[in-house]
């Protein structure tokens, strides 16, 4: 467990909880997360038990501060047993100040869902499900290693609904080896028939030391960069022209139904995080957990890094996560925040970007494009360099 200090946490503002959950059925070729294919009920059981303890823990520290977002991640948390959910949901409200309208999120593999799984998490307190959907296609989903299918997905959409779990995102994917413009248009039509609050569309990205990777791109048959961002550019104009906001690079999501949990990330709110592989961001803390998961069921001090945000550092991050957001940054309150005043070689930047279409300006404020979101490395990395 992290300790950053003995005072008590003096921020105000509620806290994000993320609980990781490293267990899935099988391992994806194309996954690099920490996860830990074909696990035993004992050993899942156990690993409840631990994340139950490392709650209380934090909640010693933070019992005066509110939760308003709780999230499980994976691997895929809806192999546990079925009521592990809801212990650990009681252990949060019991150790945190959940408060009464938070987002409870839970990712899940709809092939591993049934009726009264959802009935008991809907019941302990879920109200958000996300879904890892990746395609409609079958020959896609076996590409990628999935167990699921499309029947799988519509089938968990809807008794995720009779249950009374109605706010829903979609996962999918762009770059599936051999997707094509129709085939990703099908995929996408066929998800928003579902009329889910929020979509997520993520490029496919190859990890290193991951079979996708031993494979290769070619053999794979997986797009170039410029391929890539047609597809990109094409599913976030689909998705935009059925009525979602496009509010992160990745995300787009009905009015009121943006993701919580993501916007703690993305708005540099401070968040806990609890299990193996697990990062949290703490009283200017930056933490991440070991993988070690024998260590942590020992009860073993699982922290593996931890840095401490400087006031230099928290602007820099302003910027590389606010840019992710369609809502931008606001330059004034940055400028303000390092004590400095716009330099002109700042100003020849953003005219430049603007005129390349890169970016927009609304005021003080600016925030990418779809063109920009593209070149999102490249545009932070350049307005860094101008701002510092």
């Amino acid at each position: 467990m992290l300790h950053t200090g003995t005072a008590p946490m003096r921020s105000a503002e509620p806290l994000g909880v993320y609980i990781h959950i490293p267990f899935c059925k099988s391992k994806c070729p194309y996954c690099d997360f920490c996860s830990f294919p074909h696990p035993d009920e004992a050993l899942m059981s156990a690993y409840v038990d631990r994340l139950a303890e490392s709650l209380a823990l934090w909640g010693e520290k933070c019992k005066h501060r509110g939760v308003d977002t709780v999230y499980f991640g994976g691997g895929t948390p809806t192999l546990l047993p079925q009521n592990s959910v809801s212990t650990l949901l009681s252990a949060v409200s019991h150790h945190f100040h959940l408060l009464p309208d938070a987002e409870i999120t839970l990712e899940c593999n709809p092939a591993t869902i049934n009726r009264t799984l959802l009935s008991l998490w809907h019941e302990g307190g879920v109200n958000r499900l996300s879904m890892g959907a990746q395609s409609a296609h079958a020959i896609e989903l076996k590409g990628l290693g999935r167990l699921h299918t499309w029947d799988d997905v519509i089938r968990t959409v809807e008794i995720s609904r009779a249950v009374g779990i109605d706010n829903i995102n979609l996962d999918f994917m762009i770059g599936i080896p051999h997707q094509t413009p129709q085939s990703l248009i099908a995929t996408l039509d066929a998800a928003i028939s579902l009329a889910p609050d929020h979509l997520s569309a993520y490029c496919l990205m190859i990890e290193e030391g991951t079979p996708f990777a031993k494979r290769g791109v070619q053999a794979l048959g997986i797009p170039d960069d410029d391929g890539m961002a047609d597809l990109f550019e094409l599913a976030s104009s689909h998705i935009k022209s059925h009525g979602y906001e496009h509010y992160e690079i990745s995300n787009y999501a009905h009015p009121g139904k943006r993701s919580r949990h993501n916007l703690h990330t993305w708005q540099g709110k401070e968040y806990i995080g609890i299990g193996v592989a697990a990062h949290g961001y703490v009283d200017s803390v930056r933490y991440g957990n070991s993988r070690d998961l024998k260590a942590f069921l020992a009860g073993e001090d699982i922290v593996e890094s931890r840095r401490i945000i400087t006031s230099q550092e928290a602007v820099e991050e302003s910027v590389m996560l606010g840019l992710r957001l369609s809502d931008g940054i606001d330059l004034a309150d940055i400028f303000r925040r390092m004590g400095k005043e716009i330099s002109s070689q700042t100003n020849a930047l953003l005219r430049r970007l603007s005129e390349q279409g890169l970016i927009r300006s609304n005021g003080t404020r600016i925030s990418l494009t779809d063109q920009g979101f593209l070149l999102s490395n490249q545009i932070i990395s350049l307005l860094l360099e101008a701002l510092m």
